[in-house]
């Protein structure tokens, strides 16, 4: 049972019906008979889940999915349909681009509008009205009307506005996406602070690299249900079994296998992985530790039900929320491997880690490449396994980061002509 003083959202049966209509005359028709003449389309249906203070949660989903349609609804923006929501708490929403903003006037002019529309006092938007100007990197143009601006320069106003008032929960919707990389950069930061306060940030994103950067928890809408809401790994896991889905029905191939914790959710497949295994060479047998330096095998274990005239096999390595810190697979090394109908084989890889001490995750994945000579971008997914094995990284060497680049310092010496 969650604890009722930290929970900054719930959403409970949460569901949003749009009436569609053949023609316009249906509506008046309707109206008249009180006889239905449209059909119900479900954005969303059945949605659940609970956000705690002070946690960064991602949603991520394909186009239609129905994430916007959330986040506007949690926002207050738009009607639900079916369920409740609980906000607790001062909101701050970014869901289109300039919302209250009036694009004849200067940017100065639309912080006002635009601080007003989130519930700030003239007082309090004359006291950040610098601040947000030096957030958002726009001293030189803040006077100039915002129909000059770019899509991106609203982009970075608006957020730097939402950004400043200081809320109990942000939400964003795709509203950075058309920032660059050096506002993107302090946007996350500000996100990361504004959590780091006790605050709950809730945005929508296509990228799963943002998702395992920035997030605590990840939502997948699929179709408008949760389809995954939990760690971002697992659920990042899911969702590019959704974009491998895609890729096989346009390659006519059977739908890939994803196995997570023992689990396959697709048995209709040409080949398995059977077993992996981490073997630590100076001792000849299995291990679940990644030593710094030292050598190891993974082997991958693979047991075909059809022939696969080129078979593309690999692995990469995670940490617990996802990132991915090295992968290595036959394709990309422009090997080809082949396997038989009912043979099984097993392929080995040489690994000598580099790794911080830690916990990581090892993945593997069969594919079949489909393209003619051994294009390993056009391939379609067999069988991939999340976390088939947890394995701790040990370093003997302090040093920050992920992985050892065994950096020196080569020494020191006055510049010749003062460097210039």
């Amino acid at each position: 049972m969650s604890d009722e003083s930290n929970v900054a959202i719930r959403v409970s049966g949460l569901g949003k019906m749009y009436r569609m209509y053949s023609r316009p005359f249906d509506v008046l028709r309707e109206l008249i008979t009180r006889k239905p003449r449209h059909r119900e389309h479900w954005v969303l249906k059945g949605v659940n889940f609970e956000i705690n203070r002070g946690e960064v949660v991602g949603v991520i989903g394909r186009n239609g999915a129905g994430k916007t349609t959330l986040l506007r609804i949690i926002a207050g923006t738009l009607d639900k349909t079916a369920g409740t929501v609980e906000v607790k708490g001062r909101v701050s929403a970014i869901m289109v681009l300039g919302t209250g903003f009036n694009m004849e006037l200067s940017g100065r002019e639309n912080i006002l509008l635009g601080g007003l529309c989130l519930g700030m006092t003239h007082d309090e938007i004359a006291s950040k009205s610098e601040d947000i100007i030096a957030f958002s990197g726009l001293k030189e143009h803040i006077d100039a009307p915002c129909k000059e601006y770019s899509s991106g320069m609203v982009a970075r106003l608006a957020f730097s506005i939402a950004a400043s008032v200081d809320p109990d929960i942000l939400i964003v919707d795709e509203a950075l996406s058309t920032g660059d990389m050096m506002f993107n950069a302090k946007s996350y930061a500000r996100m990361r602070e504004i959590a780091k306060s006790g605050a709950t940030v809730l945005f929508v994103t296509h990228s799963l690299q943002q998702i395992y950067d920035l997030c605590d928890k990840a939502i997948l809408l699929e179709g408008g249900i949760v389809a995954a809401f939990g760690e971002p790994r697992t659920v990042g896991y899911l969702y590019e079994q959704k974009v491998h889905e895609e890729m096989a029905v346009l390659n006519d191939a059977p739908p890939p296998a994803l196995q997570i914790d023992g689990e396959i959710t697709n048995e209709n497949r040409k080949a398995e992985i059977v077993a992996v295994e981490l073997i630590d060479e100076s001792l000849g047998k299995s291990t679940h530790q990644l030593k710094d330096g030292s050598d190891y095998l993974i082997r991958i274990r693979v047991k075909a039900r059809e022939s696969i005239k080129s078979l593309s096999i690999g692995y990469d390595i995670r940490t617990p929320t996802g990132v991915q810190v090295y992968g290595f697979s036959t394709s990309a090394a422009g090997i080809e491997e082949s396997i038989g109908a009912e043979e099984v084989k097993d392929f080995e890889f040489f690994l000598r880690p580099a790794l911080n001490n830690g916990k990581f995750f090892l993945n593997v994945g069969i594919a079949e490449n489909l393209a003619d000579g051994g294009d390993s971008s056009h391939y379609s997914m067999i069988h991939f396994v999340g976390d088939s094995l947890v394995v701790d990284g040990a370093a003997e060497d302090i040093f920050p980061g992920l992985v050892n680049m065994r950096g020196t310092f080569s020494g020191s010496r006055l510049a010749v002509n003062g460097g210039v």
